[in-house]
């Protein structure tokens, strides 16, 4: 049986072998980008040009026809830019030396793991110290791009602590599981793709604009609507995985409800808030989210922060059981 060539080898690499890498190299080191202040991010050129597309395109005199169809004029022409440039990228990591290097510093730039592990400790030490504004800072960098931060001003210890579990469980669907996913199934035109959407959705729903203010994804304005809806799309499949896996990471984790944790998932709007609000044994509403009638402190964030580690590792490991079986087949 004939094996792929090793990385370096013909300046080429598996592109499953370099996510695996990514997500190891990630977990330790973070975003690498944001080490290097000279060079822009990528995410950070998303959110640039969709403000610069919003501020030309979302004007309030426009009927709501127009600003929806304004917006998806702007959402399909970034995803299409996307794509393209994924598509280019990839085809000249397969035929160019070492261009492989890119793409790998790429994917460690574009994965949420570490990141979200971070300011969900921040919040739960926060709470510890019983440093309530020192939380609530650090939960507007982990639950910012969905919350109000009006609501989040109002927020007690208890209210920062559930709205922190549920961070947690949004960004590992978005920001961990949906990168992974997209990239597996389209390669970089998926990854380039979901991130761009990603991050329209968030710009043009935060953009407190006529026609597009607002942090709900329910009430993310007319200008918003069509970036919002493809990001919730492109994240349905996603969330439904981070769910299994949050509920799985259930079993490894003490005092954790794994059955409880399966039980909400089929009646759940987000499976990954569900499947963490129930292996954390809190109080759910009608579509299993935690309910703000439910007690989430420091414990039920360091309790969320153990499930989304264990999690993030089925996530890894998963990837390397394809890695296995393509290279077996």
């Amino acid at each position: 049986m004939d094996l792929p060539a090793p990385i370096g080898a013909y300046g080429a690499a598996d592109p499953l072998f370099l996510l695996l890498a990514a997500l190891v190299i990630e977990a330790y080191v973070g975003d690498l980008a944001a080490r290097l202040p000279r060079i822009p991010h990528p995410r950070a050129l998303i959110a640039r040009t969709t403000g610069e597309l919003e501020r030309r395109l979302n004007r309030p005199q426009r009927s709501r026809r127009a600003l929806v169809l304004r917006g998806a004029v702007v959402v399909v022409a970034l995803a299409a830019l996307a794509v393209a440039a994924g598509a280019g990228l990839a085809i000249a990591a397969r035929e160019l030396p070492f261009v492989w290097v890119l793409e790998l510093f790429l994917l460690i730039s574009l994965l949420g793991q570490k990141l979200t592990g971070q300011k969900a400790a921040r919040v739960a030490d926060s709470l510890r110290d019983e440093d309530v504004e020192g939380a609530r800072h650090h939960l507007r960098a982990l639950a910012g791009e969905r919350m109000d931060p009006r609501r989040i001003d109002a927020l007690d210890g208890r209210g920062i602590g559930l709205a922190a579990v549920r961070g947690i469980g949004t960004r590992f669907g978005g920001a961990v599981v949906a990168p992974v996913f997209w990239f597996v199934l389209l390669g970089l035109p998926g990854l380039f793709l979901q991130q761009s959407v990603r991050v329209a959705a968030t710009v043009l729903a935060t953009g407190n604009r006529p026609g597009g203010g607002g942090y709900d994804p329910a009430s993310e304005g007319d200008f918003a609507f069509p970036a919002v809806r493809l990001d919730s799309a492109l994240e349905w499949i996603p969330d439904k995985l981070a769910g299994i896996f949050l509920a799985l990471a259930a079993l490894f984790v003490p005092t954790a409800r794994p059955a409880m944790a399966a039980k909400r998932l089929l009646k759940a709007r987000s499976w990954a808030i569900a499947a963490l609000g129930g292996a954390l044994g809190l109080m759910a509403r009608a579509d299993a989210a935690p309910s703000p009638a439910a007690t989430a402190g420091t414990t039920e964030v360091a309790r969320g922060l153990a499930l989304f580690t264990v999690a993030c590792l089925l996530n890894a490991g998963t990837v390397g059981v394809l890695v296995l079986l393509r290279h077996a087949i």
